[in-house]
């Protein structure tokens, strides 16, 4: 009896073993058509999905004249799949479903093709540029030669080696920086870390991984019990209710706290801000050199727009909360120090001779008024927020035009 139960066992598991060997193998094959929140975490999707990571620039590129399309409905969003925020269908945003499409020129970029040899305007910057949900970002047809080269993720030193591959030999007249004050400065820290060690954007993604990273079976029941753990623990602190008009639920991005708590003595003296201003230092020595024009454009976290909205409780309970659950002690100094990157930026803007284009008065006034500019389960724009930072962008321009 024992024996037939060990032998039943075995072929048991047996079956079992060649299941799930067959079913990853055809998962693998059909890689490319899952799900994306199934398989953008893992550590070979870039690599599949046609990501240039290894450049004679440096610098990242998305996949070549790829053909995009995404259907952007109330649930998508970095924060709706971020545990700590738990997003339900009911805390997000109203609004009906929308397909963006378009397609990416030769180099990966949202250009149309082919590109002009003489750039009157470039634009610089990370996911909030390349409006990836977007169907007309706040730079579409702002004129009628102009090269956008953004890349989600990226930070100035990134940016600038685009620039000076891409758009320098085409002597733009204008370059817009874009400076997202969420992650831009961490984000500075990568190609210099990965120089002094020695690994490229190809190696980043495998770093630390072990073989089960890489199996789409693995990687389906974990995110099988994510999906069951936050149905078990939905009672959060997130949505924050802004008290705007109408009242407005807001969901901020922990990663990004840090960087609103730091006084201005320890942004100035990081080697993060060192490698910023060199970076932002040479673009404009690049730009000035070929009789161009350099705007350094600040974009505002979410959380510096609305913080002041939120009543005393609603404070309280965010900063217990997310000091507990993730390491950002001293976060109840957040208040003061909300805009200090900002005054750092536009310092800087002062100190190289170039010029300041501060989102965050037109973000505000928005606010005030009535408008959502975020996505409620997303760190980005919504339309609204790109509309604004247009007007505010092409009023800039047109405003520098006639002090030339």
């Amino acid at each position: 009896m024992l024996r037939y139960f060990v032998i039943a066992s075995l072929r048991a598991l047996a079956i079992l073993l060649i299941t799930v060997v067959f079913l990853e193998i055809a998962l693998q094959l059909a890689f490319l058509q899952l799900p994306s929140i199934l398989i953008r975490d893992m550590p070979q999707y870039q690599d599949r999905k046609g990501y240039r990571l290894n450049t004679e620039h440096g610098a990242r590129q998305l996949p070549a004249s790829e053909d995009v399309e995404y259907v952007v409905t109330p649930l998508n969003g970095d924060l709706y799949n971020y545990p700590g925020a738990c997003i339900s269908k009911e805390d997000a945003q109203p609004f009906e479903p929308y397909r963006v499409s378009y397609k990416r020129d030769v180099h990966g970029f949202r250009n149309e093709e082919p590109w002009p040899n003489d750039v009157d305007l470039v634009v610089l910057g990370d996911s909030f540029t390349a409006a990836e949900s977007i169907q007309r970002p706040f730079w579409l047809d702002l004129s009628d030669s102009m090269l956008v080269l953004a890349i989600p993720g990226s930070g100035t030193l990134e940016q600038q080696r685009l620039f000076e591959t891409f758009a320098l030999p085409r002597k733009p007249d204008t370059t817009v920086l874009a400076y997202f004050a969420g992650n831009d400065l961490p984000d500075n820290g990568y190609i210099p870390w990965m120089k002094s060690i020695g690994l490229t954007w190809r190696d980043l993604p495998h770093l630390n991984k072990s073989t089960l990273d890489y199996s789409i079976v693995f990687r389906l029941l974990q995110f099988l019990s994510e999906v069951a753990l936050r149905a078990v623990e939905r009672t959060c602190h997130y949505p924050l209710i802004a008290h705007t008009e109408p009242p407005t639920p807001v969901v901020f991005y922990r990663y990004f706290l840090p960087q609103l708590r730091l006084k201005k003595e320890h942004i100035m003296e990081s080697h993060l801000m060192q490698a910023t201003r060199t970076s932002v230092s040479e673009l404009a020595s690049a730009v000035s050199a070929s009789d161009g024009n350099l705007i350094l454009m600040y974009i505002p976290t979410k959380t510096e727009i609305y913080w002041n909205y939120l009543d005393d409780e609603s404070k309280q309970k965010f900063i217990n909360i997310e000091s507990l659950e993730f390491n950002v002690g001293g976060l109840k100094y957040l208040e003061p120090n909300l805009h200090v990157q900002r005054q750092v930026l536009r310092e800087l803007a002062d100190e190289i001779g170039i010029s300041f284009l501060d989102l965050t008065p037109a973000l505000e006034d928005a606010v005030r008024a009535g408008i959502s500019p975020y996505f409620v389960a997303d760190t980005h724009w919504n339309q609204s927020g790109h509309d604004i930072a247009r007007n505010a962008l092409l009023d800039f321009l047109n405003q520098s035009n006639l002090e030339k």
